[in-house]
Order: structure tokens, then C-alpha cells, then sequence
């Protein structure tokens, strides 16, 4: 298959419930009906939320699903088993019947328009800072929010200066003390989705004030999980949070343990697990990790940094737009109830998996050490009372004390069982990326020795970027897909020459800038910031022509400046995209990342 892929993420399925990396299950379908025949049994030994299984099941393959963690599992299960979405939605509407005294009493303000009893939607809190120089303790929102008349070009800044001295400060190296309400948003007297804001009452302040966790009645349960030691639990401790309780507010614990405890006891097992998949999608949306954004919404990222302006969203408003959006799935989804395997454990055996049984592998393994599951499925575990055990994790973590050799061992170990398992000359697709050149060697030397070749490449574009990807400097915004053959390894291997790899990456490079037939221009839509060249996709490109034959030996990092330096001599400006560049010569659409 040669193709590229491009697969959007704005779809039900996709917006249902988030996960840390999801592939997009159209561009899934697409290499499936490529490679396979309806009946055909498809294994994802890294399954994560089962899109893999989706997309299967939507063209009629037989879906075998693995992965190490139960929170994924629960997850893959959740979008495979069908339940009517009317009787899933008049459940949800009793749920919010009965909840509305509680959240009232939780979330109750007053409309700033008309001034009539209503619920607030969100309330912004900000922390605020000490001044590294003058001492001065100063509210965070005063004097860092930059809100203008179009939403868009509104923005928290990242340095000012401070309000006592004046010495230019940078918000990440300030120190934190307190946070307290700092605006809320209602939706009362607005039509169209619009919401009117205003600060915080001194009754907005007093019924805050007046809840805390020791009003959360002892009836109701909640997990209490301390952090363990980890690479990423590592940013809420140091920030006073040591325990999965801690990451909401009082109001938000009490909101999820009530809904929790509501959907853990529904009569009906079907609507009960879809009552409950409804509230993990909420993930960190409703906890002290989600980061105000001007133009609405709030991320799921993969980590648990604690933002300094923080959205605390009304739970039950949360949670029925979240029911809303899995209705639509539901109604839309073409199940094949039964018709799949889920199992979690390690796939580094595969024992109740018979030799050349399986028909073709398509899995989306972990990226190095991108994210660490183990750590950021917690807060999904902890509500559903299991664990990942982490041993054989493949993950590059030093809290694990794994590294390169232990990663690249771990995934050989999955991608022998694959081999094992797959018919002879089967095919195992593998989505990847990483701006890391060692880490594409881990995943180069897996593959090769567990018997694999590489036969072909392509990239995946996933048409809207993560807010990662935009703000990291050594980010990869485009996914490679390799296309690697059972039982055709070569015996001379992979080149590995440094110098080599240079010469033939700036001939690359000068190839495709010289011949001007591609846009390398990111747009950006929700946030007021110049286009800028899209060195990523070139990265990606080069990636997929270089894979099969040598191993990677340039970073994202290092393959920028050898394009600035080919730019130069052709005399391109990466560094001014105008509409009229000569890179966007034969592209005219809007094709845009969002972020």
C-alpha cells in the first residue's frame, strides 16, 4: 500500500472518549480492506481505546485486542458493545433529573444578566505568584490575562512584568502560594452556545468557601490512591497534590462520587458500563489539571502538569455533553456484537494464541518514552479499582529503570509473539513516530530482529495537530505507518553510516524544497500566531523514505537546520511563509492544523 493517509479526528468515535494516542479508525479501515478479506482475525497487541477493533468490526474482520493496561481494555470494550441509545440517553436524562438539587447546591449562582438563580458552567481559578525579586504576591489572572475583543487573539502571557518592581518576569519560573475563583461562566440568558462571564460574587465566594471534602458524605464513595513514584506523578506532588482525590476540587469529587455512585448501581449491566464509560471520558477535563483556554474547551494531555489558570468545569454539565456526544456513536456505530477478543495482559506472550493463526497485525505501539501509561491511566483506574503492573510496560521510563536497550527488548518480545502468531508472509502494520533518532533505532532493531522487514512507508496524517505538537519544539506532527513483512529480513541489515545519512538526507531535502509541488505551511486557526513552515512534515517524509534502508541517525532536532541550510542556498526563507511563498505553489486549500 503507497499511498498516504489522511483521516480526520473530528468524528464520533473519535471525540466519544479520549485516550493518549488515537488513530483515527477510517484511516484503519483503509489498510485493513487493503490487506485483508471480511472474516479475517486482526490482532492489535497494543490496542489502547480499540480503534483497531472499530474498524474491524465496521468492515467485517474478526478483532483480537491485547493491552497491559484494564483501563484501555475497559475502554476498547465500551466502544465494541452495542446498547441503544435512546434507552443510554433516558438514563442519562434521570440521572441529571435526580442530580439537580446536588448541583445546585454545588454550582448555584446568579445569572450576571438578569440576575435569576442558575448554575455557573465553569469557574476559572488562578494561583497566585511571588515575585523572584521584590517579594511581591500578586493574583496571576490581574496581571497576566491579555483578553482582546476577538476571542482568538486573547492569551495568558507567558512574561510581564511584575506589577511592584517592574523587573520582566516568566510565569514558569515564578512561585506559586494559593488559587482562588477568579471568573464564572453561565449560560442562563444566552442562546447559541454563548455564555456570559463575570467575576465571582461574595456569594459565589461563601458557597465555595463552604464546601470541602469533609462534606462529601461518607456514603459516597471515591478512590484515594496516593501518586506513586513516577516520571509524571512527579508534577503533581511537587505541586501539593500526592492522591487521586486531591486532583479535583471538593465540589468536583463530590459531583464524580455521586454520578459514580449512581451509574455503579444501575439495574441494567449493559446501560451500567456505558453510564460509567461516560464518566471516565471525562479524564482530567473536570480536575485540577484542566488549563483555561479563551476559546473554550480544555485538553486531555498526557501528562499531569498542574496549570497555573485553571478551568474547573460543572460536572454534570460535563457529563451530559459527554453522553450527548456517545449517543451519537452509538447510533452511528455498525457493531458486530461477540465477534471479538479483548484480553489484558503483556503481549510479550501470546500463549492462548495459536502459530499462524492470525490473518494481519495492525497496532500503534508506545512511542519511547512519549507517554507513560501506567502512570496516566491512574486516574481511570482508580475509579475502576484495578491496576496496570507495569513490568513489562515497553515503555522508556527512568523511575522503571528502563532505557533504550530495555524498550527495544520489550517491543522484540511483543513483535516475536506477532511473528509467531501470523500466517506465513503476513503482514504487521505498525504506526510510529518520535522526533528521537535513537528511538526510531529501538523500533528498527525490534522489528528486524523478530523477523520482520520493512517492505514499505507512508505517512498518516491525522489533519488536526495536538496542542503538544505546536507548542514543543521537538514534536513530530505526522504519524509514519511501516509495512512490515513476515519472514523477509535481509541479510546485510540496515546502513548506519552518520555521514552518509547527511548526505543522502540534504539530497533529500533539496529534492522535494526544488521541486515546490508540496505546501509545507502550518496554518493556525483558534489562536492569533503567523503561519509557520512545517518542518514536521517534511521530517515525517524524510522518515519514510529513509526507514527501510538505514537506520535514523538525525533527531527532529538536527534535521532543522540542514533544511535552513538547503533553504538558504535555494533561496527560500522558511522563516517568512506569505501566501505567495514558492512552497505553497499548487496548494490553495485550507488545509489547516488547529491548536
Amino acid at each position: 500500500m503507497a499511498q498516504d493517509i489522511t483521516a480526520g479526528k473530528n468524528t464520533y468515535v473519535y471525540d466519544a472518549h479520549t485516550y493518549h494516542t488515537k488513530v483515527p479508525p477510517q484511516g484503519i479501515r483503509t489498510i485493513l480492506e487493503y490487506y485483508t478479506r471480511p472474516g479475517d482475525v486482526v490482532l492489535d497487541p497494543f490496542c489502547g481505546s480499540g480503534m483497531t477493533g472499530v474498524a474491524a468490526m465496521e468492515t467485517g474482520r474478526v478483532p483480537i485486542l491485547v493491552d497491559l493496561s484494564p483501563a484501555a481494555t475497559f475502554i476498547a470494550y465500551n466502544f465494541l458493545t452495542p446498547v441503544d441509545a435512546e434507552s443510554y440517553m433516558a438514563a442519562v436524562h434521570a440521572i441529571r433529573e435526580a442530580s439537580r438539587g446536588l448541583e445546585e447546591r454545588l454550582y448555584g449562582t446568579q445569572c450576571p444578566l438578569c440576575g435569576a438563580p442558575t448554575v455557573c458552567s465553569y469557574t476559572v481559578w488562578s494561583y497566585y505568584m511571588v515575585c523572584s525579586r521584590c517579594a511581591r504576591e500578586f493574583q496571576l489572572w490581574d496581571v497576566a490575562r491579555d483578553q482582546q475583543a476577538r476571542v482568538r487573539d486573547s492569551k495568558i502571557r507567558t512574561e510581564f512584568p511584575c506589577p511592584g518592581c517592574g523587573v520582566p518576569l516568566v510565569k514558569r519560573h515564578l512561585r506559586r502560594t494559593c488559587r482562588e475563583p477568579v471568573l464564572i461562566g453561565s449560560e442562563h440568558c444566552v442562546r447559541r452556545q454563548k455564555e456570559s462571564t463575570a467575576p465571582p460574587t461574595a456569594r459565589d465566594l461563601e458557597l465555595i468557601a463552604g464546601i470541602d471534602y469533609g462534606s462529601i458524605p461518607e456514603d459516597l464513595w471515591y478512590p484515594t490512591a496516593p501518586f506513586p513514584e513516577g516520571v509524571n506523578t512527579q508534577q503533581p506532588v511537587a505541586a501539593g497534590i500526592r492522591s487521586v482525590d486531591q486532583t479535583y476540587t471538593a465540589r468536583n469529587l463530590w459531583a464524580m462520587a455521586y454520578l459514580w455512585d449512581v451509574a455503579s448501581r444501575w439495574r441494567d449491566p449493559c446501560l451500567r458500563r456505558k453510564l460509567l464509560f461516560t464518566l471516565t471520558s471525562l479524564y482530567q477535563r473536570v480536575t485540577v489539571f484542566s488549563e483555561f483556554r479563551f476559546w473554550g474547551g480544555s485538553g486531555n494531555i498526557a501528562n499531569y502538569s498542574v496549570p497555573a489558570i485553571m478551568n474547573e468545569q460543572n460536572v454534570f454539565l460535563a457529563f451530559e455533553r459527554k453522553a450527548r456526544t456517545i449517543s451519537w456513536y452509538l447510533e452511528s456505530a455498525r457493531f458486530a456484537p461477540g465477534a471479538f477478543r479483548i484480553s489484558t495482559q503483556s503481549s510479550c506472550d501470546l500463549g492462548q494464541l495459536p502459530d499462524g493463526s492470525i490473518d494481519f497485525v495492525f497496532t500503534d505501539p508506545p512511542f519511547g518514552g512519549n507517554i507513560n501509561y501506567s502512570e496516566m491511566n491512574l486516574l481511570w483506574e482508580s475509579w475502576l479499582r484495578v491496576r496496570t503492573h507495569p513490568a513489562e510496560e515497553a515503555v522508556i521510563n527512568k523511575v522503571q529503570g528502563k532505557g533504550h536497550t530495555e524498550y527495544s527488548q520489550l517491543l522484540q518480545r511483543v513483535f516475536r509473539e506477532v511473528c509467531r502468531v501470523l500466517k506465513e508472509g503476513g503482514w504487521l502494520v505498525v504506526v510510529f513516530h518520535n522526533s528521537s533518532r535513537q528511538v526510531w533505532n529501538d523500533l528498527q532493531d525490534a522489528l528486524q530482529g523478530a523477523g520482520f522487514h520493512i517492505r514499505g512507508t507512508q505517512t498518516f496524517d491525522k489533519r488536526h495537530g495536538t496542542f503538544k505538537q505546536f507548542v514543543s519544539a521537538n514534536a513530530v506532527g505526522y504519524d509514519l505507518v511501516l509495512h512490515c513483512q513476515k519472514g523477509k529480513s535481509r541479510a546485510n541489515g540496515l546502513r548506519q553510516s552518520l555521514s552518509g545519512v547527511k548526505v543522502r538526507a540534504r539530497e533529500f531535502v533539496e529534492r522535494t524544497l526544488a521541486r515546490g509541488d508540496r505546501e509545507y505551511v502550518i496554518r493556525y486557526l483558534h489562536v492569533a500566531r503567523d503561519a509557520d513552515f512545517d518542518y514536521r512534515r517534511l521530517y515525517a517524509e524524510w522518515l519514510a523514505a529513509t526507514v527501510r534502508e538505514e537506520h535514523i541517525r538525525l533527531s527532529f532536532d538536527e534535521f532543522q537546520p540542514l533544511v535552513d541550510q538547503v533553504a538558504n542556498t535555494l533561496g527560500i526563507r522558511v522563516d517568512a511563509i506569505v501566501p505567495d511563498h514558492p512552497l505553497l505553489r499548487g496548494h490553495t486549500d485550507e488545509t489547516t492544523k488547529d491548536a
